[in-house]
């Protein structure tokens, strides 16, 4: 039982990032208890709304969500959800199995390319910013520093989040967007005044 738990955290974690807790849990669920493929993705669904409602949150006051797109979805998905679930318990739970392995397959496939592809639009976008006059390159905020500059920008006083948004290098457009929607708001003409 201990496992289950293990493995129930962990893919916890992988749920608050968006990724898919399932992917974790439901083979986690096949191997360490006596259930079948639909049991497995049922508990699996029961799983997964706290722990998406408390993801959602924390990504909502960190401004990660586009309302917009998200309401196209929402119809679609939920009409995709009742077509899925009759599905889900109509088919042999061999064959769903097998299903979902393919699909496992097939998102794992997708993320090993999709990476490289990313990586390449990452290299082109620094030598445009590189120059052609060998010009000083102008440094570009990763995923990664960008996440530290938000958790510090956050925790931080009126004054270090002015000094943040204004004296850190390498921002983009979009993450100052966001650093600005993390501002008090009752405190934007100070920012204002620092950005003169």
């Amino acid at each position: 039982m201990i496992w289950v738990a293990v493995f129930g955290f962990l893919a916890g974690i992988i749920s608050g990032m968006g990724i898919g807790g399932g992917t974790i849990l439901i083979p986690a669920l096949l191997f360490l208890q006596d259930m079948n493929q639909q049991q497995a993705q049922g508990i699996n669904l029961i799983y997964f709304v706290p722990t998406a409602v408390i993801a959602l949150i924390t990504h909502q006051k960190n401004g990660n969500i586009e309302k917009k797109t998200a309401k196209s979805l929402i119809v679609p998905g939920l009409l995709g959800a009742i077509c899925g679930a009759f599905l889900a318990v109509y088919m042999k739970a061999e064959v769903l199995r097998r299903c979902f392995g393919v699909f496992l397959f097939l998102m794992g496939l997708t993320e090993v390319f999709h990476k490289k592809e990313v990586i390449s639009h990452e290299k082109e976008y620094k030598n445009k910013l590189a120059g052609d006059n060998g010009r000083k390159r102008r440094s570009i905020m990763d995923t990664l520093e960008f996440a530290t500059i938000k958790n510090e920008f956050q925790q931080a006083d009126l004054e270090k989040k002015i000094e943040l948004y204004v004296n850190t290098p390498g921002l983009t457009t979009e993450q100052y967007k966001e650093l600005l929607r993390m501002y008090p708001i009752t405190e934007l003409d100070r920012l204002d005044k620092a950005l003169q």
